[in-house]
């Protein structure tokens, strides 16, 4: 007899784009959320509002289904927060909100979605009177919950997510604030000792502001006498929600074992789309490490232990020829 297993297996396709849809490849349904009038879709990509502590807002999220069977879903909404690989993300089903995610009131728990057709779902979002200025963000999300099985043919529950990115701003004072944390470095010297290596460093750029912030980081590898390789390919972090942070590795290559390194990561903050008029100022981070190759330095001791020898042989000769004398 199959057991049956406890899983979650998340697809959620939370984009700035309408509408969402899951893939529906693996037996998975196809359907899509995104915001609408109240009657038909207004060509928004996401819910965005701006407001003052204790505002009200009503709005509506479609759920479609191009598909060719009914579908049963469940409708609510969560907090979102930047997963450390980048993106946008809920909170799972199981996980508690405690911010914009429980100012979400949606009016049906679930719905029925006919084959080819479409529901609107009305909903109330209140902001507490104690929000706090800046940025806040959720999402509303629909899950098909279906049965599957699991590499060991155990029976499992299958939880497909599909929904649309919530951003609210609260008024007050703006804060756009980034921070490198963690940083650490690694060299790697070449396997030809007299040529140079390379450096993996890794880092987290964190949004300690208030405000929704993309990342330009600019990695450099310094040696003690000033010379510098500059890490190729960094790519920007579109955005990080306040709070959250984003796991980096960059790679430096051409650094030389000059037995002490400096890794540097400066990361400037991206203003969002009407956000260019926050005032935005970098922020850098320095990291000291051990860049030697030990071959190299084997090579090298090799050498000393020679030239030290032959010129103590050379003494010990000339001590003979005048002790002789």
């Amino acid at each position: 007899m199959r057991r049956t297993a406890a899983l979650f297996g998340v697809l959620l396709a939370l984009v700035p784009a309408v509408p969402a849809a899951a893939d529906n490849s693996g037996g998975r349904a196809t359907y899509g959320v995104r915001p609408t009038g109240k009657t038909a879709p207004d060509g928004r990509s996401t819910f965005a509002y701006a407001a003052t502590p204790g505002g009200v807002f009503t709005d509506q999220v479609e759920i479609s289904n191009p598909g060719t069977k009914p579908l049963t879903l469940k409708v609510y909404a969560n907090d979102a927060f930047t997963p450390g690989t980048g993106g946008f993300d809920l909170l799972a089903a199981g996980k508690k909100s405690d911010d914009a995610g429980t100012w979400i009131t949606v009016s049906r728990s679930s719905v029925q979605v006919p084959a080819r057709g479409k529901v609107i779902v009305p909903f109330t979002l209140k902001v507490p009177a104690t929000a706090t200025p800046g940025d806040h963000s959720a999402g509303i999300v629909a899950t098909l919950t279906s049965i599957g099985t699991d590499a060991k043919g155990n029976k499992v529950a299958v939880d497909q997510r599909v929904g649309s990115r919530v951003y609210l701003r609260i008024s007050g004072t703006l804060e756009p604030r980034l921070t490198v944390e963690g940083l650490t470095a690694a060299y790697h010297p070449s396997r030809n000792p007299f040529s140079s290596g390379k450096t993996t460093l890794t880092y987290r750029v964190r949004n300690t502001g208030n405000v929704r912030l993309g990342a330009h980081q600019k990695v450099v590898v310094k040696t003690l006498w000033g010379t510098r390789k500059t890490a190729n390919g960094v790519a920007d972090v579109p955005e990080i929600l306040p709070g959250d942070a984003v796991d980096m590795v960059a790679e430096v290559k051409g650094a030389l074992p000059a037995i002490w390194l400096t890794g540097s990561v400066s990361a400037d903050p991206l203003a969002q789309a009407g956000d260019e008029k926050l005032p935005l100022s970098s922020t850098t981070r320095d990291h000291g490490f051990w860049a030697v190759s030990w071959t190299l330095l084997a090579i090298v001791g090799g050498l000393l232990l020679l030239v030290g020898g032959g010129f103590g042989f050379r003494f010990w000769r000339r001590r003979r020829v005048t002790a002789g004398a």
